[in-house]
């Protein structure tokens, strides 16, 4: 059984951090998903953007403990719907496999070509 994206809403328990559109984009691109990353995903993954009734927020450190932290700018949501979709997928795909973040940890050119081609085809795969 599929979960539709109500369901998968009420399974990131308040780490679904942004407007609307950001809610309706991420919990929509995941019921294309298995059941395995959409568990992984609501259980170890923020995603955060802006919202309607907060200029800005702030997050303690053990907030975000051993999770992920996906940011989608207000930019991305002025795209066509196939992109969106597209572009979450894609982030989903660093996460799930296992990819460096190159802000933090040094990657040669090539490791990172590698990463992002191995997020686009795991996006190919779902969307």
């Amino acid at each position: 059984m599929k979960h539709d994206a109500k369901e998968i809403f009420a399974m990131f328990g308040g780490r679904l951090v942004g407007n609307k559109t950001l809610q309706k984009y991420v919990c929509e691109t995941l019921t294309k998903m298995p059941h395995d990353i959409i568990d992984f995903i609501t259980n170890k993954c923020w995603f955060m953007g802006s919202m309607d009734d907060a200029w800005a927020y702030a997050f303690t450190g053990n907030d975000l403990k051993d999770q992920h932290l996906i940011f989608l700018s207000d930019h991305l949501f002025l795209q066509r719907p196939e992109q969106i979709y597209y572009s979450i997928a894609h982030e989903v795909g660093h996460v799930v496999l296992g990819h460096k973040n190159s802000t933090f940890y040094k990657q040669s050119k090539e490791e990172i070509e590698r990463q992002e081609e191995e997020a686009d085809e795991f996006a190919k795969r779902y969307i």
